[in-house]
């Protein structure tokens, strides 16, 4: 089971069959209208383009050499330009991570005091008041949405590198012995939460809790797989790792979401007198409202294409910052729509649809799907290319419900991956600091 939660196909139907099956649940239970032809196309090509594109890709891979044309690989196949991941090496990133999630808490701290001046109160009636927090918040962004705040840049530098931590978090929960692992856990998590209270906002931690999830979840994979090929040289059966700790996460994004819910009252706003049935409405309203909100941006929308604004968001920002592109009107927040309820995201098929038309429907899904294919078995074997594989799950996990890469914090997590976070598992280390893939009954606890 665990497998196909980091299989790249498998994700992405199980993700789309359920927000699909949702959504036309309440198309015929009257809910929502029926849907425009157009959107019909939409998902037909966005399902059928992404399994084109990671089957093509996994395929061409799988050829043998002297039929692609492409030459043997040698059987190592390692990147020397990398050095091995050792236990040493692991703690210490994980240390430099966590001590940027603390500078990135002071930053949202800081930023609180200059957004409480800037709107004339305090920094204490702003947290005594949830809902005025989270409204002068999304004011605030979005008023300075084409200008360049240190303070943006800096939370979007830290907060690049503290979700890197959370894959490496990941990796070291599977493969840990000590109970050192949860001390990360909780100091990780603890950081996160504080972060997400602070925004009022649950998608972030939940993001940096998905990345924790998909790393373990992919190591588990890996090492079931070997396990299974040695045993059936063997006679003994390893048991299977514990996956208990992983509800420690788990329990964190379910108190967050609580958190949220009750301080800014989201549950009632649904018009349900039960808390229960209130707080299981709007689970509901998140997995199936984002395709209905996509049908009517369809039904209304004007028909200029606006040629790669949306798609490649965070770079139009900075051309818009730089004047090389005419500037127009950027919020990630007005965008709305009551069906009767609100409704603020479109999937990701809005982004491509309002650029290209049908046209981006069909190609974007087919690059995502070919790109996984190409990261995935990469991802085995290095760490860098494990955090981009990881990003590339979390855009389809969150595909259904808005785009993933509108923030410059992805892009400088992928770079900060290549750049600082350069290791390679399974090779030879020093005796005194031993690699970190063990073997499947040497890494369980």
């Amino acid at each position: 089971m665990i497998a196909y939660l980091v299989n790249p196909l498998s994700l992405f139907l199980g993700v789309w069959g359920t927000a699909t099956f949702l959504y036309f649940s309440g198309v015929l239970t009257g809910a929502f209208p029926w849907p425009q032809p157009a959107t019909v196309a939409a998902l037909l090509l966005n399902g059928g383009t992404f399994c084109l594109g990671y089957l093509t890709c996994s395929l061409f891979r799988d050829l043998p050499p002297r039929l692609t044309g492409r030459a043997a690989r040698a059987p190592t196949g390692g990147d020397q330009a990398c050095r091995p991941l050792t236990e040493d090496r692991l703690a210490r990133a994980l240390r430099i991570a966590l001590f940027v999630g603390v500078v990135s808490l002071g930053l949202e701290l800081y930023r609180l005091t200059a957004l409480a001046a800037h709107f004339n109160t305090s920094w204490s009636y702003l947290v005594a008041h949830p809902f005025v927090l989270r409204s002068r918040l999304v004011q605030f962004i979005s008023g300075g949405m084409s200008q360049t705040s240190l303070t943006v840049v800096l939370l979007s530098l830290t907060g690049s590198i503290f979700s890197i931590g959370f894959v490496l978090l990941g990796l070291l929960l599977y493969l840990g012995r000590t109970w050192w692992k949860y001390f990360y856990l909780f100091a990780f998590l603890s950081l996160a939460l504080l972060i997400g209270l602070l925004h009022m906002s649950r998608y972030e931690v939940t993001t940096n809790i998905l990345y924790l999830v998909f790393a373990y979840c992919f190591l588990h994979a890996q090492e079931s797989a070997k396990s299974q090929s040695s045993s059936l040289k063997s006679s003994r059966f390893p048991l299977p790792a514990s996956h208990f700790k992983l509800l420690i996460p788990i329990f964190a994004i379910a108190l967050l979401f609580l958190a949220v819910d009750v301080l800014l009252h989201k549950s009632a706003a649904y018009g349900h007198t039960n808390p229960l049935q209130g707080f299981a409405f709007q689970v509901y309203w998140y997995l199936a409202s984002p395709l209905a909100a996509f049908n009517d941006f369809v039904t209304t929308f004007s028909g200029r294409w606006e040629l790669g604004e949306n798609t490649f968001f965070p770079f139009y920002k900075w051309l818009c910052r730089l004047d090389l592109v005419q500037q127009t009107e950027i919020s990630i927040y007005v965008e709305r729509v009551y069906l009767p309820y609100l409704a603020n995201v479109y999937t990701y098929l809005r982004n491509f649809y309002a650029d290209f038309g049908l046209l981006g429907v069909a190609l974007a899904p087919y690059v995502l799907g070919w790109l996984t294919a190409v990261v995935q078995r990469r991802a085995g074997r290095h760490i860098h290319y494990l955090n981009l594989y990881i990003i590339l799950l979390l855009l389809i996990a969150l595909s259904f419900f808005n785009f993933f890469l509108v923030s410059n914090q992805i892009y400088l997590q992928i770079l900060f991956g290549f750049v600082f976070f350069r290791y390679e598992w399974g090779a030879a280390g020093p005796a005194q600091s031993r690699p970190m893939l063990r073997s499947y009954q040497d890494s369980r606890t």
